[in-house]
């Protein structure tokens, strides 16, 4: 018997004509989303929340590559649904356009390019370019209503643990909103301190250890799942140890070289223990030999 994939592929044409049909998509997929790519572009550069968005692409590219054996080895046809996903992603093209919603016209790129690899290499590559491909999700800005959304509780979360935190240590503190108040100082915890940045680092960390961890999906989901309440949990210990230097030393340590060295020290120590739930995880669901 066929498989369902086999009998939804489409009959593959002379090589010529294959890798003219492949230009002519590309150049026309690239026109439609010119500007879109410029204002993703522009963000990147503009909002120091994505400067990482540079680097998501070349990991993206890094990840295909490396499985460029496993690819030139399947099986290669072309996917009659790849064409719904690229007349679904021009919806989202039109939907986002006609909403002046970008992130919608971003998803529309991404749906785009999958669409397009199941179209025009069928099922198999198109498993093996799924995962680059969702990994773009990390280099695309927030929805605004979603970011301010997102930052006001971390905002909060960051200043009731360095409360605590400092509190049990005999800290004289108490918060108004945001503002941590000391005996000779005061610390905002702000927008930039939410942890957004951290947050979307350690997701994409997240995901390439889950990817490159050879064990089943569920343990997998949990290594990438983890990954935020750690992130989360790092920014809050960081923003408590800024208060506990304000109080002993002076409030010039929460800014400058020094603050930048313990924000690092606080990041290694975190990957440090995303390792350790990896490890975790392959003991807990390693193939049985």
């Amino acid at each position: 018997m066929r498989s369902t994939s086999t009998a939804q592929a489409i009959p593959r044409p002379p090589r010529r004509l294959e890798l003219v049909l492949l230009a002519g998509v590309s150049v026309s997929l690239l026109g439609a989303y010119a500007p879109v790519l410029a204002g993703l572009i522009r963000d990147w550069a503009t909002d120091a929340n994505y400067h990482h968005g540079f680097l998501i692409p070349v990991v993206s590219a890094y990840l295909l590559w490396s499985r460029r054996t496993a690819w030139r080895n399947a099986e290669a046809t072309h996917h009659a649904l790849g064409l719904l996903g690229l007349v679904f992603a021009a919806g989202l093209l039109i939907l986002g356009t006609a909403g002046a919603e970008v992130f919608t016209q971003r998803i529309g790129f991404l749906a785009s390019l999958g669409s397009l690899v199941l179209l025009l290499f069928g099922w198999r590559r198109f498993t093996l370019a799924l995962f680059p491909i969702a990994f773009l999700l990390l280099a695309i800005p927030l929805p605004y209503v979603l970011y301010y959304g997102l930052t006001a509780p971390l905002q909060a979360l960051a200043a009731k643990f360095a409360v605590s935190g400092l509190e049990v240590l005999g800290v004289p503190v108490f918060a108004q909103g945001n503002v941590l108040h000391l005996p000779e100082t005061s610390l905002e915890v702000a927008e930039a301190c939410s942890g957004i940045r951290s947050l979307y680092a350690f997701l994409a960390i997240g995901a390439l250890v889950a990817y490159f961890t050879r064990i089943p999906w569920p343990g997998r989901v949990l290594i990438f799942a983890l990954a935020i309440p750690l992130s989360v949990a790092g920014n809050a210990f960081r923003v408590w140890g800024s208060g506990l230097g304000a109080y002993l030393v002076g409030p010039e340590v929460t800014r400058g070289t020094v603050h930048e060295l313990f924000g690092l020290l606080v990041f290694i120590v975190s990957l440090g223990i995303l390792i350790l739930i990896k490890r975790g995880a392959r003991s807990l669901w390693s193939p049985a030999a």
